[in-house]
This record gives C-alpha cells, sequence and structure tokens, in this order.
C-alpha cells in the first residue's frame, strides 16, 4: 500500500530513501485539504500570478498546466501546480462566492442548496431575525414574493395557498398591527363566518363584516356603508314599473342611467361616402336615500334612441331614466349625420346624457366621430360607452350601425362607401334602475 485510502497521502515505505521527499509530500496535501479553501471555480487555465497555497477548483475545458485536471484542487505548493482529484464527500469553502461546496462524485454542489432541497422538520426557522418558541418560523423583511411554480418548470402555474384550524370554535386569521399593536383582523375568528374587525388601539374591536359560510350573507356594522346597515336585497329594473319597499329596508342606494342615444344614419350613394357619427350614453345618477317614508316609487326607463334612417338621418335622443324625484339621469344624444360626398371631412358623434337629481351626477360618454377620407373609405362612429361600458361599435364601407349593448350606451352610425343603398344607424341601449336595498 502505497497511499492512504481517504485523503491519498503517500506512505513511507521502509527502508526508502529521501523519506522527507514523501513526507513533505503528505504535508503538502494535508496543509491543502484540511480545512480546504480555494479562491474560486471558474477558471479554467492558471492565473498569470499566484501566491504559494492559493488553490482553485480546475474549471471545465481546463487548458495549460491545468489541462485534464478539471474539478480537480489545483494548489499552488512551493512553486508548483499540485492537483488533488476529489473522493465523493469532501466540503470546499469558495471563496469568490462565500458558499461551501461538496462533490457529490460527479459534480461540485452547494450544499447548502442541497440541505434545503431536504429540510425536514425544522423546529425553529428565522429569516432576517431570531425564531421563538412563540413565534417558531418568524421574517424580518421588506418584501415577500411566493409564485406558482410553471408548467415548463414540472408545476401547474398555479397558486392556492391553505390555512387550517382544527375546530369551528378555534380562530384562523391574519392580524395587521403597527408597532404591534393591532388595528384589524380578518379570517375564521371563532366560527366559521368571514369577518373583518379594526381597532383603534389593539384592544377596542369593531366588527365592520360578516359574511356567513352558509348563505353568503353579508353583514355590516351599523353606519359603515353612509349610515347603512346590513344589505338586504337589490332591485333591477330594465322597464319601467313601481318599487315597493321590502320589508325591513330602510335605505336604498339607486342608480339610474339614461337611455343611450342612436347613431347617425347615411343616404346612399354610388359614387360618394359618408357615416353617421356615433350616439351618447346615457348620463349616471347615484343617490343614497332613507326610504322609510316611501312605500312606493315609480320608475321610469328611458328607451334607447332609435338610430338615424338609412334616407339620412341623425340618431335619436336617448330618454330620461328617473326613480321618482330621488335620482333623475337624462338620455344621451343622437349622433348626426353627414351628406355623402368624395371630400374628406368629420362629424361629432351625440353628447352624452346628463343627470340633474342624486348626490352625484355624471354626463355619460359622447359618442364618437365619423371621419370620411375620400369617396370609398369612411368610418363610422361608435356608441358612447354606458356605465357597463357596451357601446355600439363603429364599422367601415356599406354596413348599418350596431346598437348600444349594455344600459344607457349608445348606437353607431351606419356607413356607406359609394354605394346606392343607404344604411341606418344603430339605436341606443334602453336606461336602468339598481337599488341596493339596506336595512
Amino acid at each position: 500500500m502505497t497511499a492512504t485510502t481517504k485523503l491519498n497521502l503517500p506512505l513511507i515505505d521502509a527502508g526508502q530513501a529521501q523519506k522527507n521527499v514523501t513526507h513533505n509530500e503528505a504535508i503538502l496535501a494535508l496543509d491543502q485539504l484540511v480545512q480546504a479553501t480555494v479562491l474560486s471555480q471558474t477558471l479554467a487555465a492558471p492565473p498569470a500570478t499566484s501566491n504559494d497555497s492559493d488553490a482553485y477548483i480546475v474549471a471545465a475545458n481546463a487548458t495549460g498546466a491545468w489541462a485534464g485536471k478539471t474539478n480537480q484542487i489545483a494548489a499552488w505548493q512551493q512553486g508548483v501546480w499540485n492537483f488533488y482529484p476529489p473522493d465523493t464527500g469532501w466540503l470546499v469553502w469558495v471563496v469568490a462566492q462565500s458558499r461551501i461546496f461538496v462533490w457529490t462524485g460527479t459534480v461540485w454542489a452547494d450544499a447548502f442548496g442541497m440541505l434545503a432541497s431536504t429540510l425536514q422538520g425544522v423546529q425553529l426557522l428565522g429569516l432576517g431575525t431570531t425564531a421563538t418558541s412563540a413565534n417558531p418560523l418568524s421574517a424580518k423583511l421588506n418584501t415577500l414574493l411566493i409564485t406558482a411554480l410553471a408548467l415548463s418548470e414540472g408545476g401547474t402555474g398555479d397558486m392556492r395557498g391553505t390555512l387550517n384550524k382544527s375546530t369551528t370554535a378555534n380562530t384562523l386569521s391574519w392580524l395587521f398591527q403597527t408597532n404591534y399593536s393591532g388595528r384589524a383582523e380578518f379570517g375564521l375568528c371563532g366560527d366559521d363566518n368571514l369577518h373583518l374587525k379594526v381597532a383603534p388601539d389593539g384592544n377596542h374591536w369593531t366588527e365592520a363584516i360578516n359574511i356567513n359560510n352558509t348563505t353568503g350573507q353579508l353583514t355590516l356594522q351599523p353606519g359603515g356603508l353612509l349610515g347603512g346597515g346590513r344589505l338586504k336585497s337589490m332591485s333591477w329594473f330594465s322597464v319601467s314599473g313601481t318599487w315597493t319597499r321590502p320589508s325591513g329596508v330602510r335605505l336604498a342606494l339607486i342608480l339610474a342611467i339614461g337611455g343611450g342615444g342612436g347613431g347617425g344614419g347615411i343616404a346612399g350613394n354610388a359614387s360618394a361616402s359618408g357615416a353617421g357619427g356615433g350616439g351618447g350614453a346615457g348620463g349616471l345618477a347615484i343617490k343614497f336615500q332613507d326610504v322609510t317614508s316611501s312605500p312606493a316609487v315609480s320608475v321610469t326607463i328611458g328607451s334607447g334612441g332609435a338610430g338615424g334612417v338609412s334616407t339620412g338621418g341623425p340618431g335619436g335622443n336617448g330618454g330620461a331614466t328617473s326613480f321618482g324625484t330621488f335620482a333623475v339621469a337624462g338620455g344621451g344624444n343622437g349622433g348626426p349625420t353627414m351628406t355623402p360626398a368624395t371630400f374628406a371631412t368629420a362629424v361629432t358623434g351625440g353628447n352624452g346624457g346628463s343627470a340633474s337629481q342624486g348626490d352625484y351626477a355624471f354626463s355619460g360618454s359622447p359618442g364618437a366621430p365619423a371621419m370620411r377620407f375620400d369617396a370609398n373609405n369612411v368610418i363610422s362612429g361608435n356608441g358612447g360607452s354606458g356605465f357597463f361600458g357596451g357601446g355600439g361599435l363603429g364599422g367601415i364601407g356599406n354596413a348599418p350601425g350596431n346598437t348600444g349593448a349594455s344600459p344607457g350606451s349608445g348606437g353607431a352610425g351606419g356607413t356607406v362607401a359609394s354605394n346606392a343603398t343607404g344604411r341606418a344607424g344603430g339605436s341606443g341601449a334602453n336606461g336602468l334602475v339598481w337599488v341596493w336595498e339596506f336595512e
């Protein structure tokens, strides 16, 4: 046996001459391999200059004095490069990366990365702070990212976190604090309903929201919504009628939307083009009203304006929508027409309707203008989008205007491009009343 099994240190034979040479070779190997440290593992050729005991893990495709020594430890010792082939389990501190690497038998792997990939049964874990038995997982951070494992990485691309409690009577929640004093808590607090609680000082808590886990019914703290209580029901009117106050309802949040204006029509012309402007959207009125003294309220739904006729004419104006006198929203104006011709021009769309009654009053979006470029190229105006979007889409070539698709939206203008047949504008959409009813 001429060398040790583990570190391959040379052994001195009995009667060997120059025993000091073999002894010194073993000492140099021990000096390098015990508490092993290398400067880097990215060089494939020796550096131009080295200090005694400088060492490296030789990178792939090594050249020069390091040729054929890939993955070995190269140490500059007493003016020559000595090489130490690693054995499985050797640990080396790499200065450039400030990490410990382990030889697996095939590669130098990050030792901590291998440990972290199979970390199990950890009792305490602190990130940037010290974990305690009271808070066994603790982190002191400024940002946190948890992202899904992509399909290309072997995952599904989904991310769904799960929090679990033992029984209904336990609490499962997120607690939000300022300087370690509670200000808000969100979760299953003492039952299986979803709660949101707030506090000014961490001690005096007020429940703002409670959602029943069986019915989905939302309960609000009295005064939690502009002085309102629990949302009890909702009513939706797309045609005129009468609203009857449900039993127990005290307050109502009312949204009224006027009818949308119709898009402009365009007359036919075999050698010229033209288009109609889009109709404007109806206005929006919002009112929060005490309805305890209003058992019934008349509801009027504004009709959408008719599209302009195919012989050429503006779209009709949308009608006004009202919830009694509490909320009134005007209809959008119809889009204009243009006279077919061959020169470039444009006409504006119809103006959006305005609201005359309500706590908050908003004008509807105007219809888009129609544009002619020459005898064959023309674009009609889109209808104005209402509160729910859906304005009629303008067209090109020879096409009638599209109607408004959502409550209160305007119709689009018609288009003619050197065609003797005229095209009508699209009708505006009818208005709407939406009532949220609170106890």
